[in-house]
């Protein structure tokens, strides 16, 4: 069994705060951007630190694991198969990447840095190879918005830093107010607009009503494309869902793929 405390270097009666402030300073010794030549490296211990942090700093998985981890120093067999703490790694990554907020906490803190932790980079370091699609989940009703962590599409790419990112946003704004300025022109494109892709997405009442992980298929630029999208439970009709950059594609641009929940009746 893991020894997540021992991963974090904290003792067992460690507050939230000591194993949040333990996470943050170890997260930014091992991220693989800080560790150049030994990326790889960097990364499997990046991970290992985020899976112990996705435990200790959730209260329920801390107190099952507490007592699952006592268990098994104790001898009475909690250790065989996880009994009492049957997370796996990639279901502590789901729970931590499914969390929008967690999610802007981590990419603001890393990105104040100038250091990663965009989608490509979420997919390479935790979820490479295996296809699977993660989501996090903004809004509720026929307005709400979903975003998707998904496994790796496309070959990886070179993330420009804060610097260029900050000087890009920069030149943006400097063209569209030129636009607006001499040209009356309203600064944006529908070119983004024209690259959506739009899907009716059917699902039984008892799918809306439990949550679900259905594949969808369609059509993207000619060719047949399958996704595994998780619902949340509860959705409602008239839902939207937003998979970014999965619509269609034009050179280095690609529209959103918006899924429109219809409930069978």
């Amino acid at each position: 069994m893991k020894d997540y405390y021992q991963i974090l270097g904290i003792p067992e009666n460690s507050s939230d705060t000591a194993i949040k402030k333990a996470f943050r300073k170890l997260a930014f010794q091992y991220h693989p951007d800080t560790n150049p030549g030994g990326e790889q490296e960097a990364a499997g211990k990046f991970k290992e630190i985020n899976e112990a942090y996705g435990v200790l700093g959730d209260k329920e998985k801390r107190r099952q694991y507490d007592l699952a981890r006592k268990g098994a120093f104790a001898g009475t067999g909690y250790d065989c198969g996880y009994q009492g703490f049957d997370y796996s790694q990639q279901d502590i990554f789901r729970d931590i990447f499914s969390n929008r907020a967690t999610v802007d906490e981590l990419n603001r803190m890393f990105a104040r840095a100038g250091l990663r932790f965009d989608q490509d980079f979420l997919n390479r370091v935790f979820f490479s190879g295996n296809g699977a699609i993660f989501q996090y989940f903004t809004g509720s009703g026929p307005t709400g918005t979903r975003n998707a962590y998904r496994g790796p599409a496309y070959p990886a790419v070179r993330q420009p830093g804060l610097v260029e990112r900050w000087l890009s946003g920069m030149a943006m704004k400097m063209g569209r107010f030129v636009l607006k300025t001499l040209f009356g022109f309203p600064g944006g494109s529908s070119t983004g607009q024209q690259l959506d892709h739009h899907v009716d997405f059917e699902l039984s009442p008892s799918e809306a009503a439990a949550g679900v992980e259905k594949l969808v298929t369609y059509q993207r630029n000619g060719q047949a494309k399958r996704l595994m999208v998780k619902v949340p439970a509860g959705v409602r009709q008239g839902t939207r869902i937003r998979l970014k950059g999965m619509g269609m594609a034009t050179g280095n641009r690609a529209g959103n793929l918006y899924l429109h929940i219809r409930i069978k009746r």
